[in-house]
């Protein structure tokens, strides 16, 4: 599959700005969209192996899919991204269903500045946000995900694993990688490769459950 490169020009900001993915969003150059939840999550959220609601953190939600899904499944949300047509949108879905403000909010911040949150959620939905952040700020997105946990809460992801060549984003995301990151401070309960992957995606996803110690 090719994979739609989002440029970088010279004159813009670098991936960590917020006027980076806001320029994106207002030149409507979003190819990580779906238009709609991710297909494995809702798999998940209908089978015996789900985790009974509770409190979630949804980082990077973008447009608010995922984080809708989840709230209609009877989770309480909290979806983070630092652009503000994210933003806008997550919440025009959330007040558009009637849960805002109920069991589903919005804020505007930096996934990289939650410390006011750190201990406060029971789990943290991940999808397309660990593979357009610069590689080098992995680690402490390990960090973010950890902290922002109750003890044993869980990491609920939907990886995109993409081997491609030069800068990002989306960068390129491997099995071992994630393997090694996450080990030390998480347990890989779930591991599992989605048969029912939106089809530009088949075969590239993995979809993870993991604990914190």
């Amino acid at each position: 599959m090719l994979v739609t490169k989002v440029a970088e020009p010279k004159d813009t900001p670098t991936v960590e700005k917020v006027e980076f993915w806001e320029g994106l969003y207002q030149r409507n150059i979003t190819p990580w969209e779906l238009g709609t939840f991710s297909p494995p999550f809702k798999t998940f959220l209908e089978s015996p192996y789900k985790v009974p609601p509770g409190k979630i953190a949804s980082l990077g939600c973008g447009t608010g899919h995922d984080a809708l899904l989840f709230a209609n499944y009877g989770f309480e949300v909290t979806a983070f991204d630092f652009a503000p047509s994210a933003i806008a949108a997550t919440k025009a879905k959330f007040e558009q269903s009637g849960l805002l403000g109920k069991s589903a909010f919005v804020i505007q911040q930096d996934i990289f500045d939650l410390h006011q949150f750190n201990g406060k959620f029971d789990y943290v939905l991940e999808h397309t946000c660990f593979c357009a952040i610069h590689p080098a700020r992995r680690k402490t997105y390990e960090f973010v995900v950890r902290d922002l946990l109750k003890p044993d809460g869980k990491l609920i992801a939907l990886w995109w694993l993409l081997d491609r060549q030069g800068s990002g984003p989306p960068f390129s995301v491997s099995k071992s990688e994630l393997f090694d990151l996450f080990s030390t401070d998480f347990r890989f309960d779930i591991v599992h490769e989605p048969t029912d992957s939106v089809p530009d995606r088949k075969g590239q996803e993995l979809f993870t459950v993991m604990s914190r110690h």
